[in-house]
């Protein structure tokens, strides 16, 4: 192999793609002499010629066309290595593992991701559903990173960052018979009521912390079906207002109205990671994406 093979693909690339060696000359900040030598190297290690002579604009060989996407993907890896290498360098973490909480505003959430996806695309993020009853543990164990999620009193050991308060309401079915009463709901319509909770693990009954009112309660550890269960009229649940938006928009689905303050609860919605191993600079950048997001009027 040439020993500057990827300078020599580079070269070509960008006189193929410009259709002019000064072009990719201006674009590479080189000489037109250094990018001619390039290609004459290249197309010596070749033994073919690859671009035609002799014409006003730089041409591909029927080989310069046969290798060209193969020689674009290579100089492509080589400049992601290049940043990859370089955000090594600076300390930057090649891997973020983040447990996000189930019931965390998943809009502002996605677009922040969308924000940070498109200045950082070399690290790769591995996003986990989170439930208190082990969040503390996969921090302390360094399951994950850092989490996002609606904060009770964290633990001595671990610290974060709070962004604001969302409110809970209970939501059921439009069908459902909860939905049909138009006097404020009291404590005792929900107790005679199945609840739908969400719990993260198999092992579990209930979490370790929770707002179980029922009696008659069914879990999951999956979203969807929580969403469906409850879209089916199948019993009521806690929910954020983002979390069935589009079933109240569409009707499917009605917030539940009572001046119970027990079914109404705030929570503060914040990060939170080990005090003993702070986020990352890519961490923290992402951090501050999504505190923006949602501190946004």
């Amino acid at each position: 192999m040439h020993p500057n093979l990827v300078d020599h693909l580079t070269a070509f690339v960008l006189v193929a793609e410009t259709g002019s060696f000064s072009a990719a000359a201006r674009l590479l900040n080189r000489a037109v002499s250094s990018v001619s030598y390039s290609l004459t190297q290249l197309e010596a290690h070749c033994g073919f010629a690859l671009l035609e002579r002799g014409t006003k604009v730089s041409e591909l060989t029927e080989q310069g066309r046969a290798l060209f996407a193969e020689a674009k993907s290579v100089v492509e890896r080589a400049q992601r290595f290049t940043t990859h290498a370089a955000s090594l360098e600076k300390g930057q973490e090649t891997r973020i593992r983040i447990a996000v909480d189930v019931l965390f505003p998943s809009g502002p959430l996605y677009r922040a991701l969308q924000d940070f996806a498109a200045i950082n695309q070399r690290v790769r993020l591995q996003i986990f559903t989170s439930s208190l009853n082990s969040l503390w543990d996969d921090l302390r164990t360094g399951v994950i990173d850092f989490s996002f999620a609606l904060l009770p009193a964290i633990p001595l050991d671990m610290e974060g960052r709070s962004f604001h308060q969302v409110s809970l309401r209970p939501v059921a079915a439009s069908s459902h018979a909860l939905s049909k009463n138009t006097q404020p709901l009291v404590m005792a319509d929900f107790q005679r009521e199945r609840q739908i909770y969400y719990i993260g693990s198999y092992g579990l009954d209930m979490e370790r912390s929770g707002r179980v009112f029922s009696s008659d309660v069914w879990t999951s550890n999956d979203l969807q079906h929580i969403r469906d269960m409850v879209g089916h009229g199948l019993g009521w649940c806690f929910a954020t207002d983002d979390f069935f938006q589009e079933e109240v928009d569409a009707g499917r689905v009605c917030r539940l109205h009572s001046d119970d303050v027990q079914l109404n609860p705030t929570r503060t919605i914040g990060a939170v990671w080990p005090i003993d191993r702070q986020p990352g600079p890519l961490g923290k950048t992402l951090i501050d994406m999504i505190a923006a997001e949602l501190t946004q009027p």
